[in-house]
């Protein structure tokens, strides 16, 4: 028998009134966020996501569901040193959201929050990416759904792009993207590089590198020369070069050229500002002990190693070789055919 036609269940009167409590109240408990829908690069021969970047930030109201603190793991202790996995549930409006993000994000698929977009939690200054977006709860109490919950995770950085033009929330890639450090001389030009502009350095062959500024010192003694802070290198070509002393930089707004006179490397022993060392991570030691153990000057560190090792992995010297593999040093050809292998110069 159907249900009753004098008794309605969700009618477009009540379902307004409904939303119209749930917006008011994340405007009374909620907190102000800070909504960054994330622009991807894909690879187009693999599709797998190359770069991921964040050029927009949205204000709007959020209610926290974890009342105690966050879930998740939080802390611990690892092999890889402190990791804190920190995990929350967000609650949005769906109206809200629609006004005040979904009406400028011109994305096809930005009818709903999306996995992979972040939100910016000022009260503890972190960024949290979306996990999950749980779109059924309420369940159609009044035939609708006026909420979203967004399931996040506590964002680790790893060279993402920011620039939404918000200060605080740009400062996430200035202090965590991995960084060249380099000492320029003899600038021209009326005004000096500032922080936040691209700089260009033409390579031979006509490639040329871009790259963001972070940080700009001067150096003491030294009223013509600077320090300069870069990431974010990305290349005309699409191939992987580095910057490259004793070629200019020139800046795209400031129009100021400067010649690169040091590159720094992290091995420097005098030179601590290019990897600052973490008390607890020894994040520098690390690096420059590990260069004592993988030879990075070989083609293949993590596989076969040149020729220049010599010979087997046993020497002449070690009796019962012929059971053993040997391994296979250089081969200059290869000759098949339809009965055999031949290969020359082992």
């Amino acid at each position: 028998m159907p249900t009753s036609v004098y008794f309605g269940n969700g009618t477009r009167s009540e379902q307004t009134l409904y939303e119209d409590i749930v917006v008011e109240s994340l405007k009374v408990y909620g907190q102000d966020m800070t909504y960054l829908p994330r622009a991807i690069t894909k690879d187009r021969i693999l599709n797998d996501v190359s770069t991921s970047s964040f050029y927009d930030a949205y204000t709007i109201e959020m209610y926290i569901e974890n009342t105690n603190g966050f879930e998740g793991d939080q802390t611990l202790m690892s092999k890889f040193g402190l990791e804190i996995r920190d995990q929350a549930t967000f609650v949005v409006a769906r109206r809200s959201w629609e006004k005040f993000v979904g009406l400028y994000n011109n994305a096809i698929n930005s009818i709903r929050p999306l996995e992979g977009d972040l939100l910016y939690y000022p009260p503890t200054n972190s960024f949290f990416e979306i996990k999950f977006v749980e779109h059924q709860q309420p369940f159609y109490q009044l035939k609708n759904l006026p909420t979203y919950k967004l399931q996040c995770e506590l964002f680790e950085y790893s060279d993402e792009i920011f620039d939404t033009g918000n200060p605080l929330i740009d400062a996430a890639q200035t202090y965590n993207a991995q960084s060249t450090v380099m000492k320029i001389v003899s600038g021209i030009g009326a005004t000096e590089l500032v922080i936040g502009e691209t700089v260009v350095q033409g390579l031979s062959g006509g490639v040329f590198i871009f790259a963001e500024i972070t940080n700009l010192q001067s150096v003491q003694d030294e009223p013509d020369s600077r320090l300069v802070w870069v990431s974010n290198l990305t290349t005309s070509d699409k191939e992987f070069h580095e910057m490259q002393s004793g070629i200019r930089i020139v800046g795209q707004s400031s129009l100021s050229s400067w010649l690169v006179d040091i590159i720094y490397d992290i091995g420097d022993a005098d030179v601590d500002f290019t990897f600052p060392q973490n008390e607890f991570a020894q994040n520098r030691d690390f690096e420059i002990e590990g260069d004592d153990v993988i030879d990075f000057s070989e083609t293949n560190p993590f596989g076969d190693p040149s020729t220049n090792k010599g010979g087997n992995y046993f020497s002449p010297a070690d009796t019962a070789v012929s059971d053993r593999p040997l391994f296979v040093v250089s081969i200059d050809t290869i000759t098949v055919d339809t009965t055999s292998i031949t290969v020359d110069k082992i």
